[in-house]
């Protein structure tokens, strides 16, 4: 999501913001990286990493009827993890997955999943 404010034509590192937590993206601190949806939503790796812990290794699932994940605008069967901070943004087990390896091979950052007992067939 993009701050209040912002000007489309001209958006500034400080006008990204996690949807599901709020922080602005950082690109000078290579701990955290920021990944892109679909219609301007974004995901911290911070987030990622919660979402990635409560879905992947504790089997934790936060679906609720008709909500779509936030970064792929699907309503999808397989499991949904929101943030207590801002819990009308979602997250599907797919978009996690895709998002933890797209970080992990981008050179730019040293975001890795977080290592679970499963994480060996992950």
């Amino acid at each position: 999501m993009f701050r209040v404010g912002t000007d489309e034509t001209n958006v500034q590192y400080e006008d990204v913001l996690c949807n599901f937590c709020g922080q602005p993206w950082d690109p000078d601190d290579p701990s955290r990286p920021m990944l892109e949806g679909h219609h301007g939503s974004h995901v911290c790796g911070e987030c990622l990493s919660l979402a990635y812990q409560a879905i992947v290794h504790e089997g934790q699932n936060h679906r609720t009827e008709g909500l779509a994940c936030t970064m792929c605008l699907e309503e999808r069967e397989d499991e949904i993890w929101s943030s207590s901070e801002r819990p009308d943004a979602s997250l599907c087990r797919r978009c996690i997955k895709q998002s933890a390896t797209a970080l992990e091979k981008d050179q730019d950052y040293t975001w890795r999943r977080p290592i679970g007992p499963t994480n060996a067939q992950e």
